[in-house]
C-alpha cells in the first residue's frame, strides 16, 4: 500500500518537525498511518545511515535522566531543502495521478 521509496524522505519529513531516535520514528510512522505502515528497524536504521551518509541528517546523542544515550537525528539545511524537493515532487506526482483519473469519467 505505502509506495516504495517513501521511507527516507517520510523520515526526513518527520525530523523536520523535531529531532528523533529510530524507535521514535517508528513509532511516529505508525500512529501517522493508524497502523497501516508499521516499518521496523531493518528498515528504519539503514535509512538513517544513508541519509546521515548524504549529510541530510545528522546524529546527536540525548541522556534523559536514569536511561541510557539514544542516538537522535536531527536535519541540516541540506536536509531541509530535500524535503522540499520531495514535497514539490509529490504534489506534482499527486496532480499527475489526478489528471488519470479523470481519463475513466
Amino acid at each position: 500500500m505505502i509506495p516504495q521509496g517513501m521511507l527516507r524522505p517520510y523520515i526526513l519529513f518527520l525530523l523536520s518537525k523535531k529531532p528523533m531516535h529510530g524507535f521514535e520514528i517508528m513509532g511516529e510512522i505508525s500512529e501517522r498511518s493508524h497502523g497501516l505502515w508499521k516499518p521496523g528497524p531493518a528498515a528504519v536504521y539503514p535509512s538513517l545511515a544513508w541519509l546521515s551518509a548524504k549529510n541530510y541528517i545528522i546524529p546527536a546523542f540525548r541522556r534523559p535522566r536514569g536511561e541510557k544515550s539514544r542516538r537522535q537525528y536531527k536535519i541540516t539545511k541540506s536536509g531541509r531543502e530535500a524535503v522540499a524537493e520531495y514535497k514539490a515532487f509529490g504534489e506534482e506526482w499527486f496532480g499527475g495521478i489526478m489528471r488519470l483519473k479523470d481519463l475513466f469519467d
